[in-house]
């Protein structure tokens, strides 16, 4: 998209966490590749290009032979392991059940291995619909946002050149959302 616009940029990989969304309100960072808006709402600095990237899925994902549907996020007995913290996930939907973060998902997979936890959320593209974990478990779709790609509000004049540039390469790879 950048390359499109012709607007140079320097990209610097960061862990997807509630500090590196404030992190860009506060002007640290210009961009970050995408967010769902629920996830933005409370911060006034932060933009994003009209057009969304995807469409994400959150996922509940849950070891064979026991229930997997939607009444165990309401149950606070629960605990599910999510690379998303409480607070990031209560922006997207309300969830009783404890959430205990775990940054790595090669940690979460491992742990599943060893039968050490029953659930976990995780985001996916629905087009792609969480297919590493469904052949292993059960998955169920419990929520969906588009995805946008997000800037600091310092950059609220590049959003028309970088909405068409987006709009140009979904087309040419035909993956445009919605």
């Amino acid at each position: 998209m950048y390359e499109q616009a012709n607007v140079d940029i320097q990209l610097f990989e960061v862990s997807n966490s509630p500090r590196s969304v404030r992190a860009l309100n506060d002007g640290f960072f210009d961009a970050d590749i995408g967010k769902i808006l629920s996830s933005i709402k409370h911060h006034e600095n932060i933009i994003y290009v009209p057009t969304p990237i995807a469409i994400v899925g959150l996922y509940l994902i849950c070891r064979e032979g026991i229930i997997c549907n939607e009444t165990i996020l309401d149950d606070e007995h629960n605990i599910i392991v999510s690379r998303f913290s409480k607070e990031m996930l209560t922006n997207i939907m309300p969830i009783k059940a404890e959430i205990a973060q775990i940054l790595s998902q090669q940690k979460i997979d491992e742990m599943f291995k060893i039968d050490r936890v029953n659930y976990s959320l995780i985001a996916d593209d629905v087009t792609v619909g969480a297919t590493n974990f469904q052949d292993k478990y059960d998955t169920v779709l419990v929520s969906q946002e588009p995805y946008y790609h997000i800037l600091h509000k310092k950059h609220a004049d590049k959003i028309p050149k970088l909405d068409q540039a987006l709009k140009f390469v979904l087309a040419e790879q035909s993956i445009l959302p919605l």
